[in-house]
């Protein structure tokens, strides 16, 4: 047997050389990574319930927009969006399903550009129920183990009605997503969420904000107001611009993006809040509700309404208004206006623990009780508390600014 000659043995030593690099990743082979398995800084998870006329306007709108604007995913970021379709608009294709996109660069939403295969068995695009929890919890979890990321931002997009819940779905039989089920879609996906974005009305409640403080997320931004289109484009340019933002940061420049992007609307709103001192919050209101009902003085009172002001100060990262809500601080809370002799029904039969658990956990709902029934429980609430609440405005006709409740009595002088 002869000896291997050592130009032989370089040879053979640069060949192995090249396949192994080949393998690893060279440029045009076959098992070069997809970069969907290398995470990347932000992972964008945008659900969009256009599943009913005007929202879908709305969305087909936004997309127009992020689609002139050639934003979308980066080598930083990724852009995925689920999109729900009410079979009446004749944009991208006029299709009327539901439908995945890893979103790119001026990419149109059609059928052709949407995701073949969602990884389930069940193949792509097809109808889905929206508001239901399960398919929220789907999308993020397939989001996120197909397009990983340091940081995962979530946007769920429909309309809103604070506490009563969000995301309905006309194709579905008009089925409902409530907040315990928002917060059940958020655990059930087992990932973490740095950002929570409620495009859609009225969310930006203390009832809300307490129903998802146990779930993963770090900072929701949100409405207290009826809310409008939210800037996408402008938004996801943000995101791709500094991948490297801080979520706290990313929840502001969306609050102003929100701004900037409706200067003519008085009656906006925006707020960013941090998720984890939500806690304080309905400590605060819980310790507030139990004077009022106590029959304490007004001073001891004051006092337990200064301390409200204070946790919201720590919950509330920032905040934009409109010119009509100066006074607003990012917080509102269920106080339907008094009548004589009117008790609002839907306090009466759906304020309550099995819908929303602030109602119990904060007295909320036994101190609205005693309010709106002061013949029966003459004496206890402080008058000055009557006077504080007809003098403020609401938000969607039943919220108003908790903030702002608790300045106006600490600063009431009769």
């Amino acid at each position: 047997m002869t000896k291997n000659r050592p130009e032989i043995v370089l040879s053979i030593f640069f060949i192995v050389l090249i396949l192994f690099v080949g393998g690893c990743g060279g440029n045009g082979s076959s098992t070069t990574p997809e970069p969907s398995t290398i995470p990347k800084q932000w992972t964008f998870m945008i659900y969009l319930d256009g599943d009913e006329q005007a929202m879908q306007q709305d969305f087909i709108a936004a997309f127009s927009e992020m689609v002139t604007a050639e934003v979308g995913s980066s080598d930083d970021v990724n852009v995925v969006i689920q999109f729900d379709r009410w079979p009446t608009v004749e944009a991208y294709g006029a299709w009327s399903i539901t439908h995945r996109f890893l979103y790119t660069p001026g990419m149109e939403p059609t059928p052709e550009n949407a995701i073949s295969d969602w990884g389930d068995g069940l193949g792509g695009g097809r109808e889905v129920d929206m508001s239901d929890a399960d398919t929220l919890t789907s999308f993020i979890g397939w989001a996120a183990n197909n397009y990983p990321a340091d940081n995962y931002a979530l946007l769920v997009g429909d309309h809103g009605y604070g506490w009563r819940g969000l995301m309905i779905d006309m194709t579905s039989d008009g089925n409902f997503m409530t907040v315990k089920e928002l917060s059940n879609a958020l655990n059930n996906a087992g990932v973490h969420v740095d950002l929570l974005a409620l495009d859609a009305c009225a969310m930006q409640m203390s009832e809300v904000l307490h129903e998802l403080r146990n779930t993963s997320v770090d900072i929701v931004v949100g409405s207290e107001a009826l809310g409008t289109t939210w800037p996408l484009a402008n938004i996801i340019q943000s995101l791709t611009d500094n991948p490297g933002l801080f979520t706290e940061d990313f929840g502001q420049i969306i609050n102003d993006l929100y701004y900037e992007y409706h200067l003519d609307d008085p009656d906006i709103t925006l707020s960013t809040i941090k998720l984890e001192k939500i806690d304080g919050v309905t400590t605060a209101v819980q310790a507030l509700a139990s004077e009022m009902l106590a029959g304490s003085s007004f001073t001891t009172i004051q006092t337990k309404a200064a301390e409200v002001m204070e946790k919201i100060d720590e919950a509330v990262v920032y905040y934009r208004n409109g010119s009509n809500w100066d006074s607003a601080h990012g917080l509102t809370i269920y106080f339907p206006p008094l009548e004589v002799g009117y008790m609002p029904m839907e306090f009466f039969y759906s304020y309550n623990k099995e819908v929303i658990g602030f109602a119990e956990d904060a007295l909320w709902r036994e101190f609205l009780f005693v309010y709106y029934n002061m013949t029966s429980y003459p004496g206890v609430i402080p008058p000055e508390i009557y006077h504080v609440r007809n003098a403020m405005s609401e938000f969607d006709d039943t919220n108003i600014d908790l903030y702002d409740f608790c300045w106006r009595i600490v600063n009431y002088s009769g």
